[in-house]
């Protein structure tokens, strides 16, 4: 399996990345972001050398599954919040503040096993920190697409002793995780609370697409009514910001999904809060911020073939 070599999978040390060359035989393509199983196991089981997270037993807590900021699954290990990410481009490892913001970590290093679906074999893969704060490695999962990988993880300085856990997940099928969606739709359609005022926003699906509310008591007012608020959200124009720089919508979501990551930082879209959609010579690209829209204004060729160079057509600028 070829290796890769997206730019924010690049280690402080410039390293090179690595591959599965004995998985080749598994699975085909995969379309890319994330989605983690949702049999992933957060449990903590604390030993005298190391912080764990264990498998379930009877008699210890279990840890309910958290969707992390950057569309990946948080567990608990000690007093560590570890996100989760696996990309078709690589595995990383982000430790979350109580704000969800991500601890950079530069001194960090460690070591992953990774084993695929029932199988006895185990890849082993040293992390080191990234360009984007996390702790991962670079190797191409196109051919374990669907398929799930378990991993067992051990950090080192990033906690006085090692910290030590198993974590499970797959590449996907590159649908937008709830996070990125909920940042998009920003609103409540019934209510037009901001979204998470009230806790998690309830999931109500019409006709295949997602609506969030504020609370259950509106979930009923969209199933009663649901063509009215899917087309004010799913065909909504978002906010000028700045010239030829606009807030990303719903409507906007499944050229989200394809162009994955941000041209300019090259992190995924999503993980820096709602994306931003900018006027590239007609051409609708996504950023991760504001900040990215002024590279892309003063070099849209040069971001223009970036994009073509990964795959992505980007759409006309509607």
């Amino acid at each position: 399996m070829a290796s890769a070599n997206p730019l924010y999978f690049t280690s402080l040390k410039e390293r090179p990345s690595m591959s599965l060359s004995n998985l080749t035989r598994i699975s085909a393509m995969v379309l890319a972001t994330l989605a983690m199983s949702s049999s992933l196991i957060a449990q903590q089981h604390d030993h005298a050398d190391h912080q764990h997270a264990t498998h379930s037993h009877d008699g210890h807590d279990h840890s309910a599954v958290e969707q992390g900021p950057n569309g990946g699954t948080i567990q608990i290990v000690g007093t560590q919040r570890i996100e989760t990410v696996i990309v078709p481009k690589g595995i990383m490892f982000m430790l979350l503040d109580s704000d969800g913001k991500v601890v950079g970590a530069p001194k960090a290093s460690g070591s992953l096993k990774l084993r695929v679906g029932e199988g006895k074999k185990d890849y082993p893969y040293e992390l080191k920190p990234l360009k984007n704060n996390a702790i991962g490695v670079a190797v191409d999962l196109s051919s374990v697409s669907g398929h799930l990988l378990h991993m067992d993880v051990t950090l080192n300085g990033v906690a006085s002793q090692p910290v030590s856990f198993h974590a499970m997940g797959k590449v996907a099928d590159g649908k937008l995780s709830d996070a990125v969606l909920i940042s998009l739709q920003a609103t409540c359609p019934v209510s037009g609370k901001k979204l998470g005022s009230m806790g998690a926003p309830p999931k109500v699906m019409v006709e295949g697409k997602p609506l969030f509310v504020c609370c259950a008591g509106c979930s009923d007012r969209v199933k009663a009514a649901p063509q009215q608020y899917l087309a004010k959200y799913y065909t909504a124009k978002g906010e000028q910001v700045r010239p030829g720089v606009f807030k990303a919508t719903l409507a906007d979501a499944s050229a989200i999904a394809a162009q994955k990551v941000c041209p300019v930082m090259d992190e995924p879209l999503g993980g820096m809060g709602a994306p931003l959609k900018v006027n590239v010579k007609g051409k609708a690209v996504y950023i991760c911020c504001v900040g990215c829209a002024k590279k892309l204004h003063t070099q849209p060729d040069e971001y223009l073939a970036k994009l073509t160079k990964m795959g992505v057509k980007p759409p006309a600028m509607k």
